[in-house]
């Protein structure tokens, strides 16, 4: 297998290629990046697409991004992995390794100090691969997928809008407190993140929302519509995913309940991101406000990844959600780079 780097001229042939290769645990799904291939891998502001081809034909790819990150309360860079697949026809013979080989050796060149990536419960095989690469699980950390079916009432007295420019500094210093404390975040100013919110595809400034009593923003709520940049087709779902939605369907008969997604349904789901707040009743009624968003224009699904027992996970009252453990694995380029027991900052742009 020959490994080059992806061009925009492989777009077509990735897509048709990423569409035979599903994924998922809870949900199997069929999960394609149209129009634009590239559109997921955008998000970051340093990245790289491989394509391994056998006779000129690309029968698998990786991509991986580079970021600046806290580790150990110094801003590194660090490499995240993700969006590797190998046509079927074409597994078993060690494919996936030579990209992975590939892809570390582009990230340690780049200066990384460390790679990450994360796994869904259930998916052992991955977990068994990734771990002969020299990966080791640091932490468990849990996403919840929120079910939008309903309107929710706000019930708070602040006033909620979208940001303007002159707020860029006053919400990235929101951020900053909200997250300091935490691994893997990287610390940003209002310009820094003006730029974040211009490179991320399908997303603005009017994507953001914050929360305000008088002049102080207590919480700010941002959202990317995933349809953006990733196509989400219903295939199957797992035992458990099975036993929950016989459940929903025999309890919608006598409470207001999520229909679950049909086989072969487009899955609209947002990802909530940045997410910053003071007051944990504040992020709520922003929660209420975007879940009313995406109800109106059919939205089926909210997620975000968190710690588990964050106070974020507070906000959560009086929602549906179904929460997935979410294994995140490291792998250290420098002897010297150590993670300890600090709590981790999981950006939505990851999943």
């Amino acid at each position: 297998m020959d490994i080059r780097e992806a061009s925009a001229d492989d777009n077509s042939a990735l897509i048709e290629l990423q569409a035979k290769c599903p994924q998922g645990t809870t949900i199997i799904v069929s999960t394609v990046n149209k129009p634009d291939f590239f559109a997921r891998a955008k998000v970051y502001e340093n990245y790289n697409v491989f394509v391994g081809c056998e006779n000129n034909k690309i029968i698998a790819s990786s991509a991986c991004g580079l970021r600046n990150a806290i580790i150990n309360n110094k801003v590194e860079k660090v490499g995240y992995e993700f969006q590797a697949f190998v046509d079927p026809d074409y597994r078993g013979k060690r494919y996936a390794g030579q990209l992975q080989q590939t892809r570390e050796e582009y990230l340690k060149k780049q200066g990384a100090v460390l790679s990450y990536g994360f796994i869904m419960e259930g998916n052992k095989p991955s977990m068994r691969y990734i771990e002969r690469r020299g990966f080791k699980r640091h932490r468990t950390v849990v996403m919840p997928s929120i079910a939008v079916f309903k309107e929710m009432d706000i019930n708070h007295k602040g006033n909620i809008r979208s940001i303007s420019n002159e707020d860029l500094p006053a919400v990235a210093d929101l951020l900053n407190n909200t997250w300091q404390e935490y691994e893997f975040y990287e610390p940003m100013t209002g310009e820094e993140l003006d730029k974040v919110i211009k490179r991320i595809p399908g997303y603005n400034i009017n994507n953001i929302f914050i929360l305000e009593e008088g002049r102080e923003i207590k919480a700010c709520l941002g959202f990317l519509d995933w349809s953006k940049v990733t196509e989400v087709i219903v295939q199957t779902f797992s035992l458990k995913m099975k036993v929950i939605i016989s459940i929903l369907n025999l309890l919608r008969v006598i409470i207001p309940l999520p229909a679950p997604p049909k086989r072969g349904s487009l899955l609209k789901q947002i990802v909530l991101t940045p997410i910053g707040f003071k007051d944990i009743r504040a992020l709520t009624a922003l929660l209420k406000y975007i879940n009313n968003m995406a109800y109106s224009e059919g939205i089926q699904q909210i997620f975000f990844v968190c710690e588990r027992g964050h106070p974020m996970l507070g906000s959560l009252n009086g929602f549906i959600h179904i929460d997935t453990q979410m294994y995140m694995y490291i792998k250290p380029y420098h002897e010297n780079v150590s993670l300890g027991s600090k709590p981790v900052f999981i950006n939505g742009l990851d999943l």
